[in-house]
C-alpha cells in the first residue's frame, strides 16, 4: 500500500538501503532556505553510511554549489540533463546527458526568446540545458500559453512547487538518474534494492513509482488527489523538516 503515514514504517523496510536519492527544492530546503536540521540530517546520513545523490530541477550553477558545500556524493541537475561530480582528486566535473542534441539546444534558445526574460527563474543565467519559468511571475493564462508554445515545439515539461521546467531531449529526472547510474555500473534493479527516494511534488511521481521505498514530504498529502503514484510513506512535516523525518526513518531512528 502506498501513501502510508511514516509511523507505519518497519525496520525491514529500510534494511539494505545504502543510497538516498533526493529532490532539493521544498524537500531539503524550506521555502528556498536550507535550515540547520536538514543540513544536519545530510551529515547524519553520511555518518550512517548512506550516500546521498541529489536529483534536482535546479540549475547546474546552483547544483555545483550543493556538491561543493553539502555532504553529497553527486548532483544530477536540470531535471536529468547534467551530472556534476568530483573525481578522485576532488576536481568537479560536468557530464552532459547523451540524449541532448545540438538541435535540442537550438530549440531551447528559440523558446527562451519567445518566453522573454521577465518570466524566467532568477537562476536561469546558471542553466545550461533547460528553461525554468518562475510560477510566481506568471498568471495562469500566461502559464498555459507557455505550455502550449513548448508543446508545439516538442518540449518536455515538469512542474515543481516553484518552477515550470522545460527542456528538449528524451530525458527526465528518472531517465537521467538511470543513465548516469549506468555509467557508474549501477543498474535499475540494484538501484531499486539499495536506494530510497525523497521528494515533495508532482514532478517526483515517476521516482515515487520507480523506487519500492520512497518518502514524500507533507506537501504530497496536501495534494494527494493529484497524484497517480504516491510515495511509500508520507512524512508529517513539509520541506526540510520532512526530509529530516525521512532521513531518521532510513537510519532506523523512528
Amino acid at each position: 500500500m502506498r501513501g502510508r503515514e511514516l509511523s507505519h514504517i518497519r525496520a525491514e523496510d529500510v534494511a539494505g538501503i545504502r543510497l538516498v536519492v533526493s529532490d532539493v527544492d521544498d524537500t531539503i530546503t524550506t521555502r528556498g532556505r536550507l535550515h540547520v536540521g536538514a543540513l544536519q540530517s545530510l551529515y547524519e546520513l553520511e555518518d550512517g553510511g548512506k550516500r546521498t545523490i541529489l536529483l534536482s530541477g535546479g540549475s547546474a550553477g546552483w547544483c555545483e554549489t550543493y556538491l561543493r558545500q553539502w555532504p553529497v556524493l553527486m548532483v544530477i541537475a536540470e531535471s536529468g540533463a547534467v551530472l556534476i561530480h568530483r573525481d578522485g582528486d576532488g576536481a568537479v566535473h560536468y557530464v552532459k546527458n547523451p540524449a541532448i542534441t545540438e538541435e535540442d539546444l537550438g530549440k531551447r534558445e528559440r523558446l527562451l526568446r519567445m518566453i522573454g526574460p521577465e518570466k524566467l527563474s532568477s537562476d536561469q543565467y546558471a542553466r545550461l540545458y533547460d528553461i525554468a519559468v518562475d510560477l510566481s511571475l506568471v498568471t495562469a493564462g500566461e502559464l498555459d500559453d507557455i505550455k502550449e508554445m513548448a508543446t508545439g515545439m516538442g518540449a518536455c515539461m515538469a512542474q515543481s512547487s516553484i518552477h515550470l521546467n522545460i527542456w528538449f531531449g528524451d530525458y527526465s529526472k528518472l531517465k537521467g538518474l538511470l543513465s548516469f547510474m549506468s555509467i557508474a555500473g549501477i543498474g535499475p534493479d540494484e538501484l531499486k534494492e539499495g536506494a530510497a527516494y525523497i521528494g515533495d511534488a508532482l514532478n517526483d511521481e515517476e521516482l515515487f513509482d520507480f523506487f519500492p521505498l520512497s518518502f514524500g514530504t507533507a506537501s504530497v498529502a496536501l495534494n494527494r488527489v493529484s497524484f497517480s503514484h504516491l510515495p511509500t510513506f508520507i512524512c508529517r512535516s513539509e520541506g526540510g523538516e520532512g526530509f529530516s523525518e525521512a532521513a531518521s526513518a532510513i537510519l532506523g531512528r523512528l
